[in-house]
């Protein structure tokens, strides 16, 4: 392995102008900076696997495999998909959003879940 920054926050971001390629800025416990520079092609890779990332370290942080890294939500909107179906937008609080394209069977599930008892979503098994 090359030279490894143990990084003790990170500080800003930055994107080729040309959107080839990002970097992470960082600072070391020293306050000397580093950038770690992906290929934009590792973005996606990177934000789907941040949360997992999250999780993990959550629940070996408190040795509770219950725990869940979730956010208030501050927001919603459904949009028309270019490719059919809706695309569903949900924002927190801090302005983190992710969005999720839904077709007709996966809109009837979710009405149908929204409309459920409370008494039934407590009964439901916790899916990890």
């Amino acid at each position: 392995m090359s030279d490894r920054i143990v990084a003790e926050s990170l500080t800003t971001f930055e994107i080729a102008p040309d959107g080839s390629s990002f970097s992470l800025h960082v600072r070391d416990a020293d306050g000397r900076p580093g950038a770690l520079v992906l290929p934009a092609d590792c973005l996606r890779q990177l934000v789907m696997t941040m949360p997992r990332i999250a999780a993990q370290a959550l629940r070996a942080q408190y040795r509770d495999d219950t725990l869940r890294l979730a956010y208030p939500l501050k927001g919603w909107k459904l949009e028309a998909s270019t490719g059919g179906g809706v695309i569903l937008t949900m924002t927190a609080d801090d302005g983190f959003d992710v969005s999720f394209v839904m077709d007709e069977t996966d809109k009837r599930a979710l009405t149908g879940d929204l409309t459920e008892s409370d008494a039934a979503w407590a009964s439901r098994p916790v899916y990890n």
